[in-house]
């Protein structure tokens, strides 16, 4: 069988491959092919420095031949004619090799574009050696390291930028601390004038009334509580300055236990809670009383939180292995989630209540300080049978050089503590009188339901309840006159109890009070509008109180008075309403006869593919054609009297319902809107709508006139395509960020290639008779810095890896909107930026990775403040959510900044394009990644009248 022939090889580097290549000639070629491929600067020079061989990437770079340079001096040629000191450089440089030292150095030489434009390398000089330890030739090499330097530039200046960013964040955390210190060092002054002059009139004054004593001891309490909180910011205050010592005192700890437990007494007895201190009769140990008293106390007041009545606490304290003692302190409550175990002792951090207790969420902090002064640890585990554990592991002994005193009795427990629940005094007139205005108080906080008890208790019976679940059931009981609630309530809070109560049939209009600590007027205008009669924010006068709870009661009662006229007279008014109704019936009868004889009209409605209906003031529909019939789903006699307003998407219904009446009232002459529809069987039919209004005929009122085209099709065929469109974009932002991946894990070749050639270099500065070694070390510096540079490459691709992981949890929207706006106070200040949040009360939770989801908001909102920065206009930021029933959780922010230019909308998502001068063009790309890789679309709102308007939507799951 014949041998294959294999084809022979094209030119490679100008050099052509001959089979009849001798073995030398052959090696010849190939070693040339080699010198050519190699980096951008390679050759050989004798000894004097005159070049003997020069590779094709160097020759072509400096658009020079191999004739043009062989035999004459390597400093003469085109490479080095950047100036005379470069010559002279490189021409030492060869003197220095010639020795047979090695030598490097950094050129700007002519190397790209034919020798038109210079770059930087990283050039050196090699001496290679005969068999007899004397130089026979030189090897000059050279890299292109302009990008190199270019990127470690612009690294050097974004550390700068960021070590600035960082100093100022720390500057102001420190202003911070100093105002909250200040702050509340102020408020102990009038605290103390508070409690001074309380404490005196209760000591003082013993023939005091129970009314009068209830009222002293209810400012009392709460003004301790007050300063409790402010004591807890100024500790904090201390411990961030490191201004809090201890003061160590070998302490039975044990002891001190049951002290504390002994001040809860009173509230256990009242919720029939068992506490119990467990463990060593005696275990002494070297704490600081005041703190360890204070950590006790804390984790002790934090489980009656959430214990329910008839439960169990238990603390226990027992000598553990090394030298340190366990303070266990278990409840059986709802115990804490997993997800905030870590993040439940971090400052301002609240568990969701069991018993509507509230708080300042620095308790559990506090502990956490405290116990690490000690050199302590706090950790949370699931209790056995459910509940939790709080376990605090300190040492027994103080650390060595710590003075510890012995013995002391002094009280460490704080003022008013273990006070017992308030109770309701002994009022007069506790029985219900015949005629007396009925009031039902709907308000957590035991102190404020007593005090509205005695504000009102002389001119009407009072009912109170702690929480929106007991208070809906009583009401529907029992139907009040008067409802005063509170907002924020656990479990069942104040707007769901009242919604609750005007969605119940046949429940009489009682009006409601709602009486809140929440100074938001959206809510506000949302809950008069709607569901409430009046709204008083807290602190509020109890003469102002008693005032619009009377003019409240003197309506309802006017009301019902009225009411009861009219019942007297229905019988009347049912055969007057029955006569009109065969009137109506009448009259319609003679418009069909009429519409029979029009024939043509007659086959335009029935046969139209359009929808025509006839609708009266309410926008109940009166006739429909078949089409329109089709349309939503409806048969001829179901579709009768549907309304136009009620089958209207839910965010729509409210303006449709104005237009109507616009119509109606001669507002309007016509209008056109385009709309969906909800579909008797499920789904939504999109619309373009015209709606006009028929003037009276003989006795019929006017009607309207709405022409319905079908678009759903259409509406389809547009979402397609624009689902198309931005998977398109998607791919086309991955793509662009997969080479910018690739284009940055390229850099680390080059730092690479040179820690190689620095290692090599220090390994023969070792290997001479005489080693060098401030040339090995000065190479091993170069090593190190190089395969920094490596690190921080490869570092940064693994980040921009990560950054697609998406780690989803339910989220509070409201409360990861508060931490953020938070966040950039200090930022929003300074801009002088203005920020409107427009939320609905009853928003869902969504599912979604929160850290994600803020960083697309963040981003958003950034980009608007910067807008805003130079605009001489009004600055204000609008933050919107709503929840839409195909697309979720619907987001939008809007600046009234100067906007975006036309030109640059196509361009704004795309990787590297940025409308800054100094962006870097990846925000509004990340988070459109973010929001995409959620299911949901991010887009700019063009049809926003001025300024900017963000929108993005996290679909429901």
């Amino acid at each position: 069988m014949e041998e294959a022939i294999r084809p022979r090889p094209g030119p490679v580097k100008g050099i052509v491959l001959d089979d009849g290549d001798g073995a030398d000639v052959r090696r010849q070629k190939m070693a040339r092919i080699i010198l050519d491929s190699m980096y951008q600067f390679l050759g050989l020079l004798d000894v004097e420095g005159t070049v003997l061989e020069i590779n094709r990437a160097a020759l072509d770079g400096a658009g020079l031949c191999l004739e043009e340079v062989l035999g004459k001096p390597f400093w003469q040629a085109r490479w080095w004619a950047v100036s005379e000191e470069v010559q002279g450089r490189v021409r030492e440089m060869i003197a220095e090799a010639r020795t047979g030292r090695f030598v490097r150095c950094d050129f700007e030489v002519f190397g790209e574009l034919q020798g038109h434009k210079t770059i930087v390398i990283d050039f050196s000089l090699t001496p290679i050696l005969d068999d007899e330890g004397g130089v026979a030739f030189l090897l000059p090499e050279g890299r292109n390291i302009s990008e190199k330097i270019a990127i470690s530039a612009e690294l050097t200046r974004k550390n700068g930028e960021l070590q600035n960013a960082l100093e100022k964040l720390k500057e102001i955390d420190g202003f911070k601390t100093t105002f909250f210190a200040n702050v509340s060092h102020e408020l102990r002054t009038p605290l103390a004038l508070i409690l001074g002059p309380v404490d005196q009139l209760l000591k003082e004054a013993p023939a005091l009334g129970e009314r009068e004593r209830f009222r002293l001891t209810t400012i009392k309490r709460n003004a301790q509580s007050l300063l409790q909180q402010v004591n807890d910011l100024l500790d904090l205050a201390r411990i961030d300055s490191g201004r809090m010592p201890l003061a160590y005192l070998c302490a039975n700890v044990t002891a001190m236990a049951h002290d504390i437990a002994a001040g809860f007494a009173a509230i256990a007895e009242e919720r029939a809670i068992t506490l119990c201190v467990r463990g060593e009769d005696e275990l002494y140990a070297d704490v600081d009383r005041v703190k360890f008293a204070r950590i006790v106390v804390n984790l002790v007041s934090n489980a009656f939180k959430f214990t329910p009545a008839g439960g169990r606490i238990s603390c226990t304290l027992e000598h553990v292995p090394g030298g340190r003692f366990l303070l266990s302190v278990q409840d059986n409550g709802p115990g804490v989630p997993d997800a905030m175990k870590q993040q439940i002792f971090d400052r301002f951090t609240q568990g969701e209540a069991g018993q509507g207790a509230v708080g300042s969420g620095l308790g559990l902090n506090i502990v956490r300080e405290f116990v690490e002064l000690h050199g302590g640890t706090v950790v949370v585990v699931d209790a056995p049978g459910g509940g939790a554990v709080f376990q605090v592991e300190l040492p027994v002994r103080a650390p060595d050089g710590a003075f510890v005193r012995e013995g002391g009795s002094a009280d460490v427990l704080p003022a008013g503590f273990g006070d017992a629940a308030p109770s309701v005094p002994g009022m007069p007139a506790p029985l219900r009188r015949t005629g007396r205005p009925r009031v039902l108080v709907a308000e957590d906080n035991p102190d404020l339901r007593l005090f509205l008890y005695d504000v009102l208790i002389d001119e009407y019976d009072v009912s109170l309840e702690g929480n929106g679940e007991s208070a809906l059931a009583a009401a529907l009981a029992d139907p009040p006159d008067l409802i005063i609630t509170d907002l924020m309530m656990p479990h069942f809070d104040g707007e769901r109890f009242v919604r609750a109560l005007r969605a119940t049939p046949d429940f009489p209009h009682v009006p409601v009070l709602v009486l809140s600590a929440r100074v938001d007027d959206v809510l506000r205008e949302t809950l008069l509008e709607a569901l409430v009669q009046d709204y008083v924010t807290k602190p509020f006068s109890p003469q102002e109180l008693r005032a619009r709870v009377r003019n409240l009661v003197a309506v309802k009662r006017t009301v019902d008075i009225l009411q009861k006229e009219l019942n007297s007279q229905a019988s009347d008014i049912g055969e007057l309403t029955a006569g009109l109704v065969e009137s109506r019936k009448s009259l319609q009868k003679s418009l069909l006869a009429l519409q029979v004889s029009d024939r043509r009209w007659l086959g335009l409605y029935d046969n139209t593919a359009v929808g025509i209906a006839l609708a009266d003031r309410d926008g109940r529909i009166l006739s429909a054609n078949p089409a329109l019939q089709r349309m939503l789903g409806y048969g001829k006699g179901e579709i009768v009297g549907v309304s136009l307003v009620d089958i209207t998407e839910p965010s729509l219904r409210p303006l449709t319902g104005r237009n109507v009446q616009g119509l109606f009232d001669g507002a309007l002459p016509a209008y056109q809107v385009q709309k969906r529809y909800e579909k008797k069987g499920g789904g939504y039919l999109w619309a373009n709508v015209s709606a006009s209004r028929i003037p009276a005929v003989d006795q019929d009122g006017p009607m309207l006139a709405v022409i319905v085209e079908d678009i759903t099709a259409k509406k389809e065929g547009e979402q397609s395509l624009a689902a198309t469109r931005a998977e398109l974009a998607r791919v086309s932002r991955f793509t662009t960020m997969g080479e910018l991946v690739a284009s940055i894990a390229h850099e680390v070749n080059q730092p690479l290639a040179a820690v190689i050639t620095n290692s090599a270099a220090a390994l023969r500065w070792l290997a001479l008779e005489q080693p060098n070694h401030d040339e090995v070390v000065a190479a091993l510096r170069r090593v190190s810095r190089d395969a920094t540079l490596a690190g921080e490459v490869i570092a940064r691709i693994r980040r921009f890896l990560r950054a697609g992981e998406i780690r989803q949890e339910w989220i509070a929207v409201p409360k990861l909107l508060d931490e953020l706006l938070r966040m950039l106070n200090t930022v929003l200040l300074e801009a002088g930026v203005q920020v409107e949040l427009r939320i609905p009360p009853d928003l869902p939770r969504i599912y979604a990775d929160p850290v994600q989801l803020q960083q697309v908001i963040l981003n958003l909102v950034i980009n608007a403040v910067d807008a805003l920065r130079e605009w001489p206009g009004e600055r204000r930021l609008t933050l919107e959510l709503r929840q839409d029933a195909a697309d979720g959780a619907v987001f939008a922010v809007h600046d009234s900044g100067p906007g975006i230019p036309p030109e640059a909308r196509d361009k704004l998502f795309d990787a590297f394009f940025s409308t800054k001068p100094d962006g870097l063009g990846m925000g509004l790309a990340i988070s459109r990644t973010i929001v995409e890789n959620h299911g949901g679309r991010l887009g700019l709102d063009t049809s926003a009248e001025a300024g900017t308007r963000f929108v993005f939507n996290i679909p429901s799951i």
